[in-house]
């Protein structure tokens, strides 16, 4: 046998809480149609009781319309009102003609009951004012005039109408409930999915900006190294035995990066041994590898630099890594500047070449795009577009306290 998760999502919880109602409605429908035959038998049964003694005469009439009145109620759910009507009037017409005197009429009640706890409380309260008005005055008729129990007998009408309107009521304020805790869940339910998918999203588009960040630029370094060492290859082979050097550095370290994201991915990794996010201390390195793929690029730093929160350090870094990658791959022969500003509230990037500028179908790319979010992720604003020189540059603000949301 298959062993059962041990723990539950929100999410779990609720579709199995919305299947176990829709199942239980679905079960109590079927109950209630027997039921409700099983209840117009016995009723008819009663009622025919009333009028069918050992030992007398049945009256065929006092019959029909005891059967009638409570053979009614099989179609209480389907029309409440109309039961209730037939039932009220052969009650009425019973006792009107005198007929064997039944103390509680059952299937009027259930009728008024069932009217109760369809209808409204208003519609409910008039239908049982009509059945004790029309109770007491056919028993006036039936009687010639008002009998000596007369305060007795409307006390009882009363007594039970009022029971049957209360009950009912009750009832239908209990299905309200379960329609609503049903109407409830299926909300949550969908409100969950459309949740977690949004969390999915994000997720992905995350992944997605490291992926790029981390493959595009070394691959890009690591192309431009193989083509270096391609055409120097016969003719300065030390040169070419140091492109391949930085290759294979380059390729390390997009390893271990990917490696990096693979451990995070995982739910079962051991925390302790993830390899720190990039910062702005990586930013040396990261001038070196693009100096040696063929970009001359110039660090300048402004300012008092300072501790800024992890999440600003790692989206500077990611910027200026895509800045210099699209340069790499775009700008021809050029040269770079990467320009820190920081400030007490923030933190300027500025990153230019004077290269050929960037292809128009590079505008709407994943790395753009990233760039963008990336900012946004931290509160910050970027800018990416033509220099009037010539080349591009990438201008982008980042907060210097505020952790990222």
């Amino acid at each position: 046998m298959a062993a059962r998760p041990s723990t539950l999502t929100l999410g779990d919880s609720i579709r199995a809480e919305a299947g176990f109602l829709r199942a239980k409605f679905a079960t109590a429908t079927v109950h209630l149609r027997y039921g409700d035959g099983l209840l117009t038998m016995l009723i008819t049964g009663v009622a025919i009781a009333f009028v069918v003694r050992p030992g007398e005469h049945v009256d065929l009439s006092a019959a029909a319309l005891a059967g009638v009145g409570a053979l009614a109620l099989a179609w209480r759910r389907h029309a409440p009102m109309a039961v209730f009507l037939i039932s009220a009037l052969a009650f009425c017409v019973y006792q009107t003609l005198g007929y064997p005197h039944q103390a509680l009429p059952f299937a009027v009640l259930i009728a008024l009951y069932t009217v109760a706890a369809r209808s409204s409380a208003v519609i409910a309260a008039c239908a049982a004012i009509a059945l004790i008005l029309g109770a007491v005055g056919t028993d006036l008729i039936r009687k010639g005039g008002p009998p000596p129990d007369l305060d007795d007998l409307v006390f009882v009408y009363f007594l039970s109408g009022c029971a049957a309107c209360a009950l009912g009521y009750a009832v239908q304020l209990g299905r309200a409930r379960t329609e609503l805790l049903r109407d409830q869940a299926a909300t949550l339910t969908s409100s969950h999915a459309a949740h977690e998918q949004e969390v999915l999203r994000h997720e992905r588009a995350r992944i997605a900006r490291e992926l790029h960040d981390v493959v595009a630029h070394q691959v890009s370094v690591v192309t431009a190294l193989a083509a270096g060492a391609r055409r120097v290859f016969s003719t300065e082979p030390q040169l070419a035995r140091e492109a391949l050097n930085s290759i294979e550095l380059a390729g390390r370290e997009a390893l271990t990066e990917m490696r990096r994201l693979l451990r995070v991915l995982r739910a079962d990794a051991d925390q302790g041994g993830l390899v720190p996010q990039p910062g702005l201390e990586h930013l040396p390195a990261l001038v070196t590898h693009t100096e040696n793929a063929g970009l001359p690029v110039q660090l300048v730093v402004q300012g008092q630099p300072q501790s800024l929160p992890v999440g600003v350090e790692l989206c500077a870094y990611r910027i200026v890594q895509e800045a210099l990658t699209n340069a790499l791959k775009h700008a021809g022969p050029s040269r770079a500047t990467v320009l820190l500003s920081y400030t007490e509230t923030f933190l300027e990037l500025h990153i230019c070449d004077d290269g050929r500028g960037m292809p128009a179908d590079v505008i709407a790319s994943h790395g753009l795009i990233g760039m963008h979010e990336r900012a946004a992720m931290v509160g910050g604003w970027l800018h990416v577009g033509a220099r009037p020189s010539g080349g591009v540059e990438v201008l982008g603000w980042l907060p210097a306290h505020a952790e990222p949301t």
